[in-house]
């Protein structure tokens, strides 16, 4: 995977990145609760980073297209930076969710690295390419979230994200005196700014894509539930503690990684994108079934691995999938409106998250996250890459 040495620059960029995000995301409802936040008031808190960056994901991606991906990452990694500097010193709810705010703005990293890992790679080799994010994920989660666990068990809630902060200015110095600009084909009648939203629609009524976004909303809806309300579900079900949470996503992280690592390329290559891609959306759902049936930390930890293996294959299938059928100009784009789709389901999950819990039981996660899947499932095997012109 790593003779290509572009590959292996933005690899090292997005752990870095993701290393940041991974400190100080389980902790937010913890974090919270220190200023007696509710779990509505925390789901509340969780969207406000993905509601900003929905907003923001599609312009930053249709701008990489026309002014480059290097200058579009850095300045989405000096926004993480202001992030956690102000998420360090808020002493109140509202600097929690400003400090948010200001990330989610600037928040366009994964798309535009993915669209640079796009440029990079030929069309077979693409997913298998893809799961670097994956993996990068995975190692963020097994090194981030027990030193975040560790930091604030010791040095209270500031700690970590001072140190995200840290990381977050090392994948910006890494960016900017390591990551080469790549040659892509630029788009440069690409419209930027709000206009850019006229774009998004274009993509979503493109018969051959949007079958795609609509499998990726399924996925991302439920992974989003999952992901942003474990800790607080962890919390309640299970009483666990910041180091709990923090042990149990490093198991994840370590999950992802073989999967990333091992399994998907030979994978992918053998039964190909689209099976790969209704394989991985049917763990998924099993997986999230799991979740709503378990009673012990053993049995939810059986239930991770079926889940895990579910989100690291469907992620890279579905990436690669959308970048061969978008136009060669706008790949940057079309990766946009699914990280944008991606953004809304972060949105609308904490939301929902924290009137199931609050409201009827941390159990219902599960059941309402697997009917969100079973739609995925029900589209993934409806949909045929047969005929189309794949680049």
């Amino acid at each position: 995977m790593f003779k290509n040495k572009a590959l292996l620059a933005i690899s090292i960029v997005v752990f870095v990145d993701l290393l940041g995000f991974s400190i100080i995301l389980p902790l937010l409802p913890y974090y919270a609760s220190t200023f007696n936040a509710s779990p509505v008031m925390i789901g509340y808190l969780v969207a406000s980073y993905s509601i900003c960056q929905f907003i923001a994901a599609p312009i930053l991606g249709g701008m990489s297209d026309k002014f480059g991906r290097r200058p579009l990452l850095i300045y989405s990694q000096l926004g993480s930076f202001a992030g956690f500097i102000l998420l360090g010193f808020a002493n109140s709810l509202p600097l929690l969710f400003l400090s948010r705010i200001i990330d989610g703005i600037s928040g366009g990293n994964l798309t535009i690295a993915q669209a640079y890992i796009a440029d990079v790679t030929p069309p077979k080799e693409r997913a298998g390419a893809m799961g670097v994010i994956g993996i990068a994920f995975g190692l963020g989660f097994v090194v981030g979230p027990p030193i975040g666990g560790l930091l604030a068990t010791h040095f209270g809630y500031e700690a970590p994200a001072l140190l995200a902060a840290f990381f977050a200015l090392c994948s910006t110095s890494l960016t900017l005196f390591y990551l080469k600009e790549h040659q892509h084909v630029r788009d440069e009648n690409m419209k930027t700014g709000l206009s850019y939203y006229a774009r998004v629609f274009d993509y979503m009524r493109e018969a051959n894509l949007r079958p795609f976004y609509l499998i990726f909303l399924f996925f991302a809806l439920p992974f989003s539930l999952f992901i942003s309300m474990f800790s607080l579900y962890g919390m309640i079900k299970f009483n666990f503690s910041t180091q709990d949470i923090g042990l149990f996503l490093m198991y994840v992280g370590l999950l992802g990684v073989v999967w990333q690592g091992g399994v998907i390329r030979p994978l992918v290559r053998r039964i190909g994108d689209l099976a790969a891609l209704r394989m991985g959306m049917v763990a998924l759902l099993l997986g999230l079934l799991g979740l709503a049936l378990v009673q012990t930390v053993t049995a939810l930890a059986i239930v991770a691995v079926i889940f895990s293996f579910g989100t690291a294959i469907t992620r890279p299938t579905l990436s690669s999938l959308i970048t061969q059928i978008a136009p060669e100009r706008r790949k940057g784009g079309a990766l946009g409106v699914s990280s944008s789709l991606e953004s809304f389901s972060r949105s609308i999950a904490p939301i929902l998250g924290g009137w199931i819990i609050g409201g009827l039981h941390p159990d219902y996660i599960g059941y309402v996250g697997a009917a969100m899947a079973a739609i995925g499932v029900a589209l993934s095997f409806r949909v045929s890459i047969h005929g189309l012109k794949l680049t």
